[in-house]
């Protein structure tokens, strides 16, 4: 319970003050503790070091409030109730004197602009209560009015102050409220320029490249004389592979375009992990494959993740390591899905080193977005290992 007393006390305001918010409040509050303490000490009756306390907390409660509204409300409270407990009831206005009425206005305009109007409302409820509470007590006592009528105007005004207070805060949180909107639509606008722009330099280089593979791998049995079957199957199966590219590369196209962040083009997965691998073997590179069956499956992502790290790897042994011999190994170990693809050393250049291009950078960031690891590396016979693990456990409920 006091754990919670702290955090409602201590809560910060709605709104941080500035420096200019700090320097008004801080004059005001000056101000109020300057000219209540004397008035309050020679014209209210009030004792000399009373009122100095009394004036400083009363003045110090508007500061205090601009740091916890909540803890500067209660002393500002507890200031004006002693205030007029320690006051003589015949020198008016009594309970609630001109300086009173003035800092607690002041106090209900800082808490409309920088707290919630509840706290507005509970301050100044508040402070009436015990303020008519003590004339209460005293007009019964004296059979006097004069403190009732002193107590409807201090209402009154204070209660204007609130009001006043309140509204000018619900219009600059109105405008704060359209400014950020403003500011996250002219954020998206750009963002879907730049993928606009994105898309358009792909379309027009990537897209363009490999659609005159495609139809120069298409056109090749008519364009050339005497091509024998092999040849001719060669260049089939560059047509298929472009026609692939193209197709990929038209559902990323989509997706740029697209204004949400939802992948609505067709991804490859795990089941497309054999025709990756066939497509590699017709390219002239021995691939011995070990492909696991995964119950239930994971999630797209996570199979994304997977089909593109087999890919890169593929992609990086038939360039880094032509002739090499590359085995492609699917398991469900322990909780985890391990994907390994190894390749010995080729007739070529070696695999890539450790910390090296881009490719690996980009597997490792594709693992991490679905909480996997990949490590690489190179063993002393220098056959280049790529091992991708992502849990599947924890994966089966989002698949779910």
């Amino acid at each position: 319970m006091n754990a919670i007393w702290r955090r409602a006390l201590w809560s910060p305001p709605t709104r941080p003050l500035g420096f200019p918010d700090w320097a008004t409040w801080a004059t005001v509050a000056v101000a109020i503790a300057a000219v209540g303490i004397p008035i309050h000490a020679a014209i209210h009756g009030l004792w000399m070091p009373m009122a100095f306390v009394l004036g400083i907390a009363q003045g110090g409660s508007i500061l205090l409030a601009g740091l916890s509204p909540w803890l500067g409300a209660l002393v500002h409270v507890l200031a004006l109730t002693g205030i007029a407990l320690g006051s003589s009831p015949q020198l008016a206005p009594w309970p609630l004197s001109v300086i009173s009425m003035i800092a607690l206005s002041a106090l209900l305009v800082l808490l409309g602009l920088h707290a919630e109007w509840r706290l507005q409302v509970l301050t100044w409820g508040a402070a009436m209560t015990s303020m008519l509470v003590i004339a209460g007590i005293v007009t019964l006592q004296r059979d006097d009015t004069s403190a009732g009528n002193a107590l409807i105007v201090g209402a009154g005004v204070t209660a204007l102050a609130a009001l006043t207070g309140g509204i000018v805060g619900l219009l600059q949180r109105q405008v704060r409220t359209a400014r950020h909107a403003t500011e996250l639509e002219r954020e998206r606008v750009a963002w879907a320029a730049e993928r606009s722009r994105i898309a358009r330099e792909m379309h027009d280089v990537v897209a363009h490249s490999m659609s005159l593979v495609h139809m120069r791998a298409t056109s090749a049995r008519f364009r050339l004389e005497n091509l024998d079957e092999a040849a001719t199957a060669e260049f089939d199966g560059i047509a298929e592979q472009a026609r692939g590219a193209l197709r990929e590369m038209r559902g990323l196209l989509g997706v740029l375009r697209e204004e949400g962040d939802v992948l609505t083009a067709p991804q490859p997965g795990l089941a497309a992990l054999p025709s990756l691998i066939e497509a590699t073997r017709a390219a002239g590179t021995a691939i011995d494959a070990d492909l696991e069956p995964i119950d239930p499956p994971p999630s797209q992502p996570v199979q994304l993740a997977l089909y593109r790290v087999a890919q890169e790897s593929l992609s990086n042994a038939v360039r880094h390591a032509p002739g090499a011999d590359v085995s492609v190994a699917l398991a469900l170990v322990r909780g985890e899905i391990v994907l390994r693809v190894r390749s010995s050393r080729g007739h070529g250049p070696t695999a890539p080193v450790e910390g090296g291009g881009h490719g690996l950078r980009g597997m490792m960031e594709r693992m991490s977005s679905v909480s996997g690891t990949l490590a690489h590396g190179a063993d002393e016979t220098g056959a280049f290992t790529v091992e991708a693990r992502v849990p599947h456990a924890a994966d089966a409920g989002t698949a779910a």
